[in-house]
């Protein structure tokens, strides 16, 4: 079971940044200067509720989100508010990088989980994929931040054995998701990026097929 107190712990297990560079310095030209990710019109952070508690009583870079219209109304009502809590910070310029929650550090990726329940790797969380720079640029991921990501979910899945089961279905839909698009399912590992199979989810061979060029990337706002 979690307590907030395990969140220092957790945190100073998770601190890597995903690139080398400040990848908000990409997209934030596109959204009147602050990263899409750090902008709640566009996705909102989502905390466990004791680690809103240990952030709370650490710093006052965060508070609860205020639903605006209709629709982050009805954001609210889809989660259970026992196991999430909707959470939103000062701003990009407030950043405090240590106090980061999990949902920051991780964004824009999730792990990844073949049928079997084996962890194998990290995959891009495609709710911004037409925002996000980092989105299908696999070599500009570093591998201190996949080796940390990977490190980081082996304990805690653990910890809480529902984020598991959580990312094993997340996993089996965006195999399906993928498959549908006929777009091919890369998987982020210490060894690079892999290619897995729709089928049963395993690693292929590795990926080897350039990034996006850089003069692509035209986020649709």
């Amino acid at each position: 079971m979690l307590k907030p107190e395990d969140f220092k712990e957790l945190y100073r297990e998770f601190e890597s940044a995903p690139t080398a560079f400040d990848c908000g310095k990409k997209c934030s030209p596109f959204n009147d200067g602050e990263p899409f990710c750090c902008d709640t019109g566009w996705v909102v952070p989502i905390a466990f509720p004791e680690e809103w508690q240990y952030l709370e009583k650490k710093t006052n870079l965060w508070h609860e989100f205020r639903p605006r219209n209709s629709d982050e109304f009805n954001l609210m009502d889809e989660i259970d508010r026992n196991e999430s809590v909707f959470i939103e910070c000062r701003g990009v310029k407030y950043c405090e990088r240590d106090n980061r929650s999990i949902s920051c550090r991780t964004f824009p990726f999730e792990p990844y989980l073949d049928t079997k329940g084996n962890f194998i790797g990290i995959v891009y969380n495609r709710v911004m994929a037409d925002k996000c720079y980092l989105v299908d640029r696999h070599s500009v991921v570093s591998k201190g931040f996949i080796k940390m990501f990977m490190r980081f979910f082996e304990k805690f899945f653990v910890m809480l054995p529902s984020e598991r089961e959580l990312y094993l279905e997340q996993s089996r839909i965006y195999r399906n998701q993928m498959s549908r698009k006929k777009q091919p399912l890369v998987v982020l590992t210490e060894k690079g990026p892999w290619e897995a199979a729709y089928r049963g989810g395993k690693l292929i061979s590795p990926w080897t097929k350039p990034d996006p060029p850089e003069n692509s990337y035209c986020p649709n706002v």
